[in-house]
């Protein structure tokens, strides 16, 4: 989305647009200027002309040509002024027309000012100068209307303003997301009434710059980048607002969900409980804040203004120095969200993660030949979480790196100490999932091959799992990335294979070692002639290219058999085992026959010893 403040960008920068469909005047109005210390634009048209003044980084002092092909000088001064949107341009028409019918139609089509051909250097220099001087006016009057005198902070119309441009541009993009935090102070009008309107004023000067110090560029907020001006892209980050009395607003804009919202409020109140020092006494304020959510859909800025005022005051209500949502459901979630992350930030620090090992089964005699590293959360107060509770929020705060890097070094060093503890050939193998992050990194074959040097493991026993979600995204990427790490050693296998079709042309051209059937169709092959198909097709496929083919989920004898019959020869699930811990693993191994790991097949239940 592309924010263009209506304030002027500093005229300081001295950039003129001369526009003239003569060489020759071109060149001598340019060269004049640039003596003069002007940055000049030149255009050959008025069309030209109309482009230079109508971008983002466009002059705001022009020289236009009355007489011009296309458009003339006229046309494009009616043009501009139509568009109310930009930075206000001063324009001076260069014209040999004297007359005061023609004089009087420029000066009503736009223009402030014009001078004849040929021009007079000083005079021109004269009238640019005054031209300067009405742009300074022009864009005082446009801060002081769109900003709060005692502050600098934007007001309440330019609040509404940009919250406007965040609404329209949500009814557009469902994806985008954006929330609004109401914030008053608790005891302001103790101070006011103790210490007088002065001292109120500079205590509401040092809570703007707390809140400005509360948001961080972390957070993607709109921030009013200098007193002078406001930049006009998403790159700027940050939008606080006074919008009257000790009421403040903000603007979190491109955020990932509600609980940010929650983050920036924390923080907000955290700093104000902080004490404030007016005129040598020690002052301290606490603040509400309401939240609102742009997830909940809305059409208005007003109404999303609203009822984050609405929660701020149930936030008052409800003993104030806190915050709400303005829906509390959502309230509910966002802070389950918020503590989540916070949690698995500790969780880290804490090593607070283990690894579980799923048994992979040979179908022709019941062997383990390997196993899959599943990772665990051991979380306070929670127990034992599995990876659907915690790994979409390790990817939105990026600790997926550190924990996927933690359990590839985890599972390598632990199939070497179980292949050099029970010998078979062929060794144990095991399979570590890549997420999109880690794949993403330019660092990933670096670390696999440091992390194989460290653990001693041979690489042919480690299986990196992807799945074609990652695969597709960036087809040179992916084959350069996979070459490289089937240059390691390595075999490689995409995961939850099925459910995207498109990718099966690039199998070859990617070179893998092995497909895992999507649990869903192996659920379902049963009952579901579609699902059974797809399985049937992808057996087929993993044999012509020569791919080993691992069926996941198998949790009935009856899907078992089928798999069998239609020549898989691999599988893992509930039927054999579930993800055990590695002392349930290594007892699972002692109580096989030795060197050979055969399993018992008398029953289901004790094809792999379940977890004591």
């Amino acid at each position: 989305m592309q924010l263009r403040s209506r304030l002027a960008r500093k005229h300081e920068e001295r950039k003129i647009l001369v526009a003239d469909d003569d060489a020759l005047t071109r060149r001598l109005l340019e060269k004049t200027l640039q003596q003069a210390g002007y940055e000049v634009v030149v255009a050959e048209n008025g069309r030209k002309a109309l482009e230079f003044l109508s971008s983002a980084e466009g002059p705001r002092l022009a020289l236009l040509d009355w007489l011009m092909p296309g458009l003339n000088g006229v046309e494009v001064c009616r043009e501009i002024r139509r568009r109310t949107e930009f930075p206000y341009i001063y324009i001076i028409l260069l014209t040999s027309k004297t007359s005061k019918v023609d004089v009087v139609h420029g000066l009503e089509a736009g223009a402030d000012d014009y001078i004849t051909k040929p021009c007079d250097a000083e005079e021109l220099k004269a009238r640019l100068r005054s031209g300067e001087r009405i742009l300074k006016l022009e864009d005082k009057l446009t801060y002081d209307a769109l900003h709060d005198p005692l502050t600098q902070l934007p007001n309440r119309s330019f609040f509404l303003e940009r919250l406007m441009l965040c609404v329209s541009w949500g009814m557009l993009h469902p994806d985008y997301k954006f929330a609004v935090l109401s914030v008053d102070m608790d005891r302001f009008k103790v101070v006011n009434d103790s210490l007088g309107i002065t001292a109120g004023d500079w205590l509401l000067v040092q809570i703007a710059e707390r809140l400005l110090g509360s948001i961080r560029r972390d957070d993607a907020i709109l921030r009013t980048a200098e007193v002078g001006g406001m930049a006009g892209g998403l790159a700027e980050v940050g939008l606080v607002a006074r919008v009257g009395g000790d009421k403040f607003t903000i603007l979190l804009d491109n955020i990932r969900n509600a609980s940010e919202g929650i983050r920036v409020a924390e923080r907000i109140q955290k700093s104000i409980q902080a004490p404030f020092d007016v005129d040598g006494q020690t002052v301290f304020t606490t603040a509400s804040v309401g939240i609102a959510f742009s997830g909940t859909g809305y059409s208005a800025a007003e109404d999303m203004l609203g009822d984050a005022n609405t929660a701020m005051a149930r936030a008052k209500t409800l003993g104030k120095a806190r915050y709400e949502m303005c829906d509390p459901s959502m309230h509910a979630t966002a802070a389950g969200r918020f503590r989540l992350e916070t949690d698995l930030r500790l969780a880290t620090e804490k090593r607070e993660f283990l690894v579980h090992y799923q048994p992979i089964v040979s179908l022709i005699d019941f062997r383990i030949t390997g196993f899959e590293a599943l990772v665990r959360w051991q979380r306070p107060g929670f127990g034992l979480v599995m990876p659907g509770g915690f790994i979409s929020a390790a990817e939105d705060t990026g600790l997926i790196l550190w924990i996927g890097e933690w359990i590839l070094q985890e599972a390598c060093r632990q199939i070497r100490a179980w292949n050099e503890q029970f010998p078979c050939s062929p060794r144990f193998t095991m399979a570590v999932n890549i997420s999109a992050k880690q794949f993403a990194q330019a660092n990933l074959v670096s670390q696999v091959a440091r992390v194989l040097s460290e653990t001693g493991l041979a690489p042919e026993t480690l299986r990196l799992e992807l799945t074609e979600s990652v695969t597709m995204r960036d087809e040179e990427r992916t084959t350069r990335i996979l070459s490289e790490l089937r240059d390691l050693g390595v075999r490689l296998c995409i995961d939850d294979f099925g459910t995207g079709y498109s990718s099966l042309s690039y199998l070859r051209r990617f070179a893998l070692d092995i497909l895992k059937i999507d649990r869903s169709f192996v659920t379902d092959m049963l009952n579901n002639s579609e699902s059974h198909e797809i399985v049937k097709t992808i057996l087929s496929l993993g044999k012509n290219l020569r791919m080993k083919v691992v069926a996941e989920g198998v949790e009935t004898l009856e899907q078992m058999t089928l798999l069998k019959s239609l020549g898989c020869e691999f599988a893992q699930g509930y039927l054999f085992s579930r993800p055990l811990d590695s002392a349930a693993v290594e007892r699972t191994l002692a109580e096989s026959q030795a060197n050979s790991y055969t399993l018992p097949q008398e029953s289901a239940v004790n094809l792999v010893a379940p977890l004591k």
